[in-house]
């Protein structure tokens, strides 16, 4: 998924404007954020997540925990309705991360 209009910030000095129209700068709208997904006209997955003042994606202890480095984060997705048929909702305790457990991970329900 990608999101041309949406960046972390700008630090390039132009006035923000792109070929998509004017950009959303994470940097100048820190706070909570929540992404809705939508198939066929049904909501089917609600991610949610914090931004900083510096347009980071703020890490809720996953990576961290996991030992992931960078600026990686993991970030639980709720899934909603049954339009992906039957799916095990208990992999991210055997699978998740290269066959690994997630520590300090809690599924969404």
């Amino acid at each position: 998924m990608t999101f041309p209009n949406i960046k972390a910030w700008n630090k390039t000095g132009d006035d923000n404007q792109t070929m998509f129209g004017r950009l959303y700068l994470l940097s100048e709208n820190a706070g909570d954020y929540e992404i809705k997904i939508l198939y066929k006209g049904h909501l089917v997955r609600s991610i949610k997540f914090a931004v900083d003042a510096e347009g980071k994606i703020v890490d809720n202890g996953i990576a961290t925990s996991n030992k992931l480095g960078n600026n990686r984060v993991i970030v639980p997705v709720q899934v909603l309705g049954d339009s992906d048929g039957q799916w095990d909702k208990m992999a991210w305790k055997t699978d998740a991360f290269y066959g690994n457990p997630l520590t300090g991970f809690t599924a969404m329900p």
